[in-house]
């Protein structure tokens, strides 16, 4: 279909690389000699203006232009397989229409577009071809004496332009011709940040005659081994020389050549045997049939498996994997964090293997992302595993999409734009493909509950599948009883007998505490002077390890200070606590014990929390201390003790999900103890033993907590009966900032109103963000809550769209935020 668009049409449509054009096309006139080369996604060489030649990317065809336009040349191909396809460029379309985003922004989020950022292409003379210097141009003939003269009679296209002194129009035109002739030859070498594709040497038999008699054993050797053989691996088999094997080269007896080898980020977990599949229960065999039906069915309609933790979730979805490569079909998983994507990936190699599982994410280095889009376009993988940019993943013939820990927020993207979130994109991408949606949590989004609840989609696994033993039991610590009783430790003495006997027992054990750093603010009490961050309007954070105070937004750093800036006085107070608090006084309480902590502070270092998860999980850490990215994905069946130390600061955020991101966060954290053969036990210290949300995640009731917090949304017009969609100005300057801010919901308000649905539209604010300044810039915010789904969602849209934002002006769309800071 898409070659017969090619062949009808003059004129290709393009998208350039350069950014401040939003999604603005441009049409080049397709030469002859390209007509069967370019379609759909194909990358290419274009001139624009002053810019010279660039990239661009083809993303349509026409057979018309304007009489006023008159059309260049596309130059050249950078690579004759596209980038994407007709199906996958409508699906980028449709994610830039709905996080009101332009095309190129998005298309540059999902794909490596910056592969070809730095294409080298190697042009060199075709020695086969008997050239008649009669029938070249003058142009032509002058281009392949330059060629001749280069070194290895080899030339890098830019190099050959520079020399040639042709202009661009001619140069391109005269080299396509020599090409189609196949007078030269043209090797792209498609650079990855100055990395290369990687090969490696091999040897490969083609005689034996002729030979000595240890050339003989050595040629013995190589035939025994399939004829053919890694050279490094080669000469110790052997125990040759490479002298040896470059005379057994020159004599033709074996081929020494290089072969590209594909750098596979999983060739870590790679093992001589495979897992077998276990024995479902019968409420996973349950959930596995529904899924198994979608996927026959191409039934795309969401379904979530909603399961306690440690239910097992995880066989079901590799149940459904095979189920789906079985058919022929693919399959996505997509985790809510890198670390989680690693640890899947152990898994599901060891039944699947190695050579059809890819993951992806933004830790690959450049040659293992480039080596992995590869295999994935010459349609060699069969599962992507990854975090959310995996959701743009270019796989064809899915069969089966899993949204592991669906609740998680790490599925939407914050910044930078576009703000898209995987989950959505997925069901979106599920509905294109008929592929089966599998959404798998313990403690469910609300919103997806609900829609699973009213369609008749939840597969429920309401029981523990690895152990007899039930649910951790978890102990409510009332904090102000430890006030009375001047116990000044963070850690309350119940938690602290507890902590003493699970190492003794030899057990471990995981503490919660949810802020990162030593304390979360520095004040006087002398004068009441906070230290706050000279560019954010937020306390900065303590952090004793390197004496600094610091913003966790914009990274500003200033030395602590003894006496205070103000008054002089030196009664500076350090209040409140993170977990550099929380490691410090554990190891003053239990200096015997072998602790480690977690958090983004420590974990700066590539692969640092999966070898810190490994020796956790080896049992060489007793006491695992961190912020949030421990409680979810671990695994360990010798850990019996959940410490949360300051439940409530969960709540303590001016957001209409605070209770739900709360509760999920204590359920998930308390459901990582008592896996094994033991059960475990969980403290949630609180200074509000009372409050319902506690009590509900204490119990792990997720129903009830549902039913009164889909209630309070019902009643405020909260998702999931509304959508919310948020707009952030920001500006230098506070004024500026709110009269503009003024101006767009005015504005925005007449819109609404001159259609009659403001009703249905609701429009609030401006107001200051909570968190009003950040980085030096001054941040007003507009809710909209949309009550009119995808109609009042294309209003507003299109009046975005309108706008007319000055260059000063920072003007943030967040369609589905996560929060509202």
């Amino acid at each position: 279909m898409e070659e017969n668009l090619v062949q009808n049409n003059k004129y290709a449509q393009v998208i350039v690389d350069i950014a401040g054009l939003d999604t603005r096309t441009f049409s080049y006139l397709i030469p002859e000699e390209l007509q069967n080369t370019i379609q759909i996604g194909t990358p290419v060489l274009v001139p624009f203006g002053t810019h010279g030649v660039i990239n661009a990317y083809v993303v349509g065809f026409t057979n018309y232009l304007p009489e006023h336009i008159k059309a260049k040349n596309i130059y050249e191909v950078l690579d004759s397989k596209p980038l994407f396809n007709l199906e996958y460029l409508q699906f980028i379309e449709w994610a830039s229409n709905y996080y009101c985003a332009n095309l190129p922004t998005v298309l540059s989020t999902a794909l490596p577009l910056s592969f070809y950022s730095k294409t080298q292409r190697i042009i060199s003379i075709n020695e086969d071809k008997n050239l008649n210097n009669s029938k070249l141009t003058k142009v032509q003939g002058h281009l392949l004496e330059i060629i001749k003269n280069a070194k290895n009679s080899e030339i890098t296209q830019s190099t050959l332009q520079r020399k040639a002194k042709v202009p661009s129009a001619r140069f391109f035109e005269n080299l396509r011709k020599l090409q189609r002739s196949n007078i030269i030859k043209i090797n792209n070498l498609i650079e990855v940040k100055n990395q290369k594709h990687k090969t490696e040497k091999y040897v490969k038999l083609l005689t034996s005659e002729n030979a000595n008699k240890r050339q003989t054993e050595v040629l013995e050797l190589l035939q025994s081994s399939g004829g053919e053989l890694k050279h490094s691996e080669f000469l110790k088999l052997a125990k040759t020389t490479p002298a040896t094997l470059k005379k057994l080269h020159e004599s033709k007896n074996i081929e020494i050549f290089e072969q590209e080898v594909y750098r596979n980020p999983l060739k870590v977990f790679e093992t001589k045997e495979r897992e077998a599949f276990f024995t479902l229960n019968p409420h996973q065999q349950n959930a596995y049939e529904a899924i198994a039906k979608a996927i026959e069915e191409n039934d795309s309609a969401p379904q979530l498996l909603f399961g306690v933790t440690g239910s097992g979730k995880t066989e079901v979805y590799l149940h459904a994997m095979n189920k789906a490569i079985a058919q022929g079909k693919t399959v996505m998983f997509l985790v809510p964090e890198i670390a989680l994507a690693s640890q899947l990936a152990k898994r599901v190699t060891a039944r699947f293997g190695v050579d059809i599982v890819a993951i992806w994410h933004s830790n690959l280095s450049d040659g293992e992302r480039y080596d992995v889009w590869e295999k994935i376009r010459e349609d060699k993988i069969k599962i992507v595993i990854g975090a959310r940019s995996a959701v743009f993943a270019p796989i064809k013939n899915i069969g089966l999409i899993v949204i592991d820990e669906e609740h998680e927020s790490s599925y939407k993207q914050t910044s930078p734009v576009p703000r898209y979130n995987a989950k959505t994109l997925a069901e979106e991408l599920a509905k294109r493909s008929g592929a089966a949606l599998v959404l798998g949590s313990a403690t469910p989004d609300v919103n997806t509950y609900y829609k699973a609840f009213n369609t008749e989609k939840v597969l429920s696994l309401p029981e523990r599948a690895a152990t007899s033993h039930n649910l951790p039991r978890v102990v409510m610590v009332d904090l102000k009883h430890e006030s009375n009783r001047f116990n000044k430790s963070i850690y309350s003495k119940q938690l602290q007998n507890a902590i003493k006997e699970n190492l003794e027992a030899g057990k471990q054990s995981i503490i919660l505490l949810n802020r990162r750093g030593f304390s979360t603010y520095t004040f006087c009490e002398g004068c009441g002077y906070t230290a706050e961050c000279k560019k954010c309007s937020i306390p900065l954070i303590l952090h004793k390890t390197n004496s600094t105070l610091r913003c966790h937004y914009c990274n500003y750093e200033q030395p602590v200070f003894t006496a205070c800036p103000d008054c002089g006085s030196e009664a500076i107070r350090h209040q409140g606590m993170g977990t550099q608090k929380a490691e410090m006084e554990f190891m003053q309480l239990f200096p015997e014990a072998r602790a480690a902590r977690i958090d983004s502070d420590v974990m700066s270092k590539k692969d640092e929390y999966i070898k810190v998860l490994d020796r956790f999980t080896r049992g060489d850490i007793d006491v695992l201390i961190g912020t949030q990215m421990i409680a979810k994905g671990l695994d360990v069946h010798n850990v019996t003790l959940v410490g949360v130390l300051s439940a409530d600061s969960l709540f303590n955020i001016p957001d209409f999900r605070a209770e739900e991101r709360g509760f999920q966060l204590l359920t998930q954290v308390a459901g990582r103890a008592g896996r094994g053969d033991f059960r475990g036990k969980v403290y949630f210290q609180t200074y509000i033993p009372d409050f319902f949300t506690l009590n509900t995640a204490k119990n792990q009731d997720f129903i009830t907590f549902y039913n009164m917090e889909v209630q309070k949304r019902y009643e405020f017009d909260y998702p999931p009966f509304s959508q919310i969609i948020r707009l952030i100005i920001s500006t230098t300057e506070d004024i500026r900032t709110q009269k503009f801010a003024q101006d767009v919901a005015f504005r925005l308000n007449e819109h609404t109103k001159k259609f009659g649905v403001d009703e249905k539209l609701e429009v609030l604010g401006p107001s200051p963000c909570i968190i009003g300044k950040i980085k030096g810039e001054y941040r007003y915010q507009i809710i909209i809550k949309n009550r009119l789904g995808d109609k009042g969602h294309s209003m507003i849209s299109s009046y975005i769209k309108g706008l007319n934002v000055p260059q000063d002006v920072k003007f943030l769309v967040d369609v589905d935020p996560y929060d509202m800071l």
